[in-house]
């Protein structure tokens, strides 16, 4: 956490009818980072970025942006820039013309349209309408006219959806420098490994609960994990590390083709392989499995 917190969301539900969206969500966001709102479909990610967009009213709880309650004054939403998940624009304007509108509404230059344009890869297509536009246009319009009063906070919700290669680096590199400018972005997204490479912080929720907020690099290397283990035989190995010699630390071993899977405190991987040099197990490779943000969100969603 940075020592100056943009966004606080305390105990914030949202009911629809007798459908709750979103359950007592709590979390924050201090400046220049990068956080990841993840959730399987209908987990509450787009109520939770309409909600602190101020685009819904909550049910109960709380949101303070920029040390201000929402609900008190809505000033502050001012420096807040969002890409909601279906790009809406006037069909039959162009681009500029449909910033040029957007910039009066939000009181933004509008000598920065085509400066923005050009950052999205837009500006050859400036004068095209928008109802001619694929949908990974429509999602970088999305994000220039996001980006056109200069906010503090950025809310993105599927920004990189429909857009090719090109674009998603396109994306992915803007992104970047925007949080070196010491923006703050919150983003949401199916495409993990987009997450993965650009967030160093996830927010994980489930039925509009939250059931995880850390570092990605607590999900991605746990305190247990698999080691892939070939040795001189394996099959000795096998029924060495799950006969009852074996260490306590061990939590499991399975045989996978031509190797096996130990399953053991990841500060106890120079023990095992001196415990198998013990026993004349020669090896012949050693290697944690380490874990991507696919499988992390699986077993995490799954267990709910």
């Amino acid at each position: 956490m940075t020592s100056e917190t943009i966004l606080v969301v305390e105990g914030l539900t949202k009911r629809f009818g007798s459908r709750t969206a979103v359950d007592n969500l709590s979390f924050s966001l201090g400046r220049g980072e990068l956080v990841g709102l993840l959730g399987p479909n209908g987990a509450g990610k787009t109520t939770t970025l309409s909600m602190i967009a101020g685009l819904i009213r909550p049910t109960a709880g709380r949101i303070v942006l920029f040390g201000r309650p929402l609900a008190e004054s809505r000033e502050q939403l001012r420096r807040v820039g969002l890409t909601p998940e279906v790009a809406s624009f006037y069909p039959y304007l162009d681009a500029r013309q449909n910033l040029s509108v957007m910039a009066r509404v939000y009181g933004a230059d509008p000598a920065e349209i085509d400066h923005l344009l050009e950052r999205v890869g837009l500006l050859e297509h400036a004068r095209h309408p928008f109802r001619t536009y694929s949908q990974g246009m429509r999602q970088m319009l999305s994000l220039a006219n996001a980006l056109l009063a200069d906010p503090d906070l950025l809310l993105l919700d599927e920004p990189t959806n429909g857009l090719d290669p090109y674009g998603q680096q396109r994306v992915h590199d803007l992104l970047r420098e925007l949080v070196a400018r010491g923006k703050t972005i919150l983003l949401s997204s199916h495409l993990l490994r987009d997450v993965q490479e650009l967030c160093q912080r996830v927010i994980i929720i489930h039925r509009g609960r939250l059931i995880e907020d850390s570092h990605i690099e607590r999900l991605l290397r746990p305190s247990e994990l698999p080691v892939l283990v070939r040795t001189v035989a394996d099959d000795r190995a096998l029924l060495l590390l799950s006969g009852p010699a074996r260490p306590d630390w061990i939590r499991g071993v399975e045989r996978r083709d031509d190797h096996l899977i130990v399953h053991l405190p990841s500060e106890r991987l120079p023990e095992l392989s001196a415990f198998l040099v013990h026993h004349e197990l020669y090896l012949r490779e050693l290697r944690p499995l380490e874990g991507d943000l696919v499988t992390a969100f699986v077993e995490l969603t799954r267990e709910r």
